[in-house]
């Protein structure tokens, strides 16, 4: 029987037959509140974020046990440059997890993290901020195809209305692919890549 996992305000699961399982709640400042985005499994834990709640009330990455058993959080945003308010998932290369931040950083408009598996490692491999033209404030997932990982900024680059990046696992190699225009090409991203192999196809909310 194949689990469905989402999450919302709690974690849960569905199966094949409707049978609805609440496996953990979000419920206490200090585990994380306002998860956003969408869960990955690596065979043994869920991993997850959460956009506020943490010890700094500023979001938290979390593991959990399919069954809703061995909750543990990871890492706690808002300790100093780390970023904050992380909306979107996680992706893995097979060693790291990485994701976004919305805010916080260097300059205070949002982070591009990796973090191990066990909790460890934590690096902040890039702040958007530096200049406008460069993009700020993401909303959404990474891609990686190998060599790259693939995003969008909500806002910044050129026009101001967002733009596509491609960056380097190892937070060198930042080059801008797309300046959003508000025109025919759209406006603020909000949301991640997927790919057929040949193209990535997001959207934009405006």
């Amino acid at each position: 029987m194949k689990k469905i996992i989402t999450l919302l305000a709690m974690a849960f699961c569905l199966n094949a037959n409707a049978q609805y399982t609440d496996l953990y709640d979000f419920a206490s400042t200090p585990d994380g509140l306002a998860p956003e985005g969408s869960l990955i499994s690596d065979g043994t834990f869920l991993y997850g974020m959460t956009g506020s709640g943490g010890t700094n009330s500023s979001g938290t990455i979390f593991k959990i046990m399919p069954n809703g058993t061995g909750y543990a959080k990871m890492h706690d945003f808002g300790s100093g440059t780390d970023g904050n308010s992380p909306y979107g998932s996680l992706i893995s290369d097979g060693t790291f997890y990485y994701g976004m931040t919305w805010g916080g950083g260097v300059n205070g408009f949002g982070t591009i993290f990796k973090i191990k598996p066990d909790g460890t490692g934590y690096a902040d491999i890039f702040d958007f901020g530096a200049t406008l033209t460069a993009g700020n404030k993401p909303y959404g997932d990474l891609y990686y195809d190998g060599t790259y990982l693939y995003g969008m900024t909500s806002v910044g680059g050129a026009n101001g209305d967002g733009l596509i990046f491609k960056i380097k696992s190892d937070g060198t190699g930042y080059i801008k692919l797309l300046d959003f225009s508000g025109g025919p090409n759209g406006l603020q991203p909000h949301g991640s890549f997927i790919s057929d192999g040949t193209f990535l196809y997001g959207m934009t909310a405006g």
